[in-house]
């Protein structure tokens, strides 16, 4: 390990990065699927706390809140699947 971290300082020096369209492109996907999972992880969040909420208030119809927070959890994810695949195809895309 401690040769890797005496190499690397060498062989960052020696590189070059050019920053592109294409590199652009690379960290706009990068960034918009971070944003992406960080909205769902809240929403998903926020959704299963006030249906936890719903269901304490009237345990009668917990049955029904349950359903509907599942419904809603998985809208959620399909949204951030597709807002994934196409953050993704901006870092893979040519």
């Amino acid at each position: 390990m401690l040769g890797i971290m005496n190499v690397l300082p060498m062989m960052l020096a020696e590189s070059t990065i050019t920053l592109d369209s294409h590199a652009f492109g690379m960290l706009g996907g990068v960034i918009g699927c971070g944003l992406i999972v960080m909205g769902a992880a809240n929403g998903i969040g926020n959704l299963a706390g006030k249906a936890t909420e719903a269901i304490a208030r009237q345990p009668e119809m917990g049955g029904r809140i349950f359903t509907t927070m599942i419904i809603a959890a998985a809208l959620i994810e399909g949204v951030t699947l597709f807002a994934l695949i196409i953050c993704m195809l901006a870092v893979i895309g040519k």
